[in-house]
């Protein structure tokens, strides 16, 4: 999926025109990117986390030139050794998916079921009495709530 493709959906969801859709996206995305820029981590619930992180400086092989020496005769250990380069420490931004991600991606859950857009009728205002039990809560994706148990 393509950026222009998440703006139709936005369009079709929110009956807006196209240019409002697009700049919804550009928005969105442009607020997480700038505030991982600056060192805020950006929480998601149920979708993510993304965040800025430092990786520090390493010695690493450099694949090329360990299979010249080797390819030259040297012997592993000395080949491995003048292989050796070194990588500047970097600043990364990282994506840990949350598990309700994890789990609809790997097919062990099903998806939450698109909102449907309800019908502008006349209703009669009634006062409906709700009654909650701590054992039915559900979240939005269909998992059961943690609850704590009272002593």
């Amino acid at each position: 999926m393509k950026k222009p493709d998440l703006a139709d959906l936005v369009q079709e969801h929110f009956e807006a025109n196209r240019r409002q859709a697009l700049d919804f996206v550009d928005v969105f995305f442009d607020t997480i990117t700038n505030a991982v820029a600056s060192g805020d981590k950006v929480s998601i619930a149920g979708f993510g986390i993304w965040e800025k992180k430092n990786r520090p400086a390493r010695m690493a092989l450099n694949p090329m030139k360990l299979k010249q020496l080797k390819d030259q005769g040297m012997s592993d250990e000395s080949a491995k050794k003048a292989a050796r380069v070194k990588v500047a420490a970097k600043t990364v931004a990282k994506f840990r998916p949350a598990a309700d991600f994890k789990a609809i991606v790997l097919g062990g859950k099903k998806t939450a079921t698109k909102a449907k857009k309800a019908k502008k009728t006349k209703t009669k205002k009634t006062k409906k009495v709700v009654k909650k039990t701590a054992s039915k809560r559900k979240s939005i994706l269909g998992l059961r709530k943690k609850t704590k148990k009272r002593r």
